[in-house]
């Protein structure tokens, strides 16, 4: 196998919409949104997978529209992965890869509600790891289950 065919050592492999809710209070929303997250993750190290679930709660100053979402993606890694490095990719990189299909199906969402589209901008996301660390347990399996 050639350098350019080889495959990742930390794959995205697949995402869900969990739950998704949004309330129109009214239509003059603010051009100040608050977002909040809840990052959580179940590692299996037997099975090289990680499973991360995000929620993230939107609102503006007004307090015109609420929207919550959980999402829950899958990765895989390869097992000869060092601890330091497998640390970056579950509580850094994996949420910084998911974050982008929040942003879409916010802004989705919000157009086809018939308001102004309500489009988040793009985050560093690295003060997530923290949380999402103390948010992750190991399980013998990753499932198809949320994450409690």
């Amino acid at each position: 196998m050639d350098e350019q065919s080889k495959t990742a050592k930390f794959q995205f492999k697949n995402y869900k919409i969990l739950k998704s809710y949004f309330e129109i209070k009214n239509e003059n929303h603010s051009n100040t949104i608050n977002l909040n997250f809840d990052p959580k993750g179940i590692i299996s190290r037997e099975n090289s997978c990680f499973k991360l679930q995000l929620g993230v709660k939107i609102d503006d100053t007004n307090e015109s529209f609420h929207i919550e979402v959980i999402i829950v993606a899958d990765f895989y890694f390869d097992t000869d992965i060092s601890q330091e490095n497998l640390n970056k990719y579950f509580f850094i990189n994996a949420p910084a890869l998911l974050f982008p299909y929040v942003r879409a199906y916010i802004s989705t969402l919000t157009t086809l509600s018939g308001i102004n589209p309500i489009n988040l901008p793009t985050l560093n996301l690295t003060a997530l790891g923290g949380q999402l660390q103390q948010n992750t347990v190991e399980s013998t399996e990753c499932g198809d289950v949320a994450v409690k």
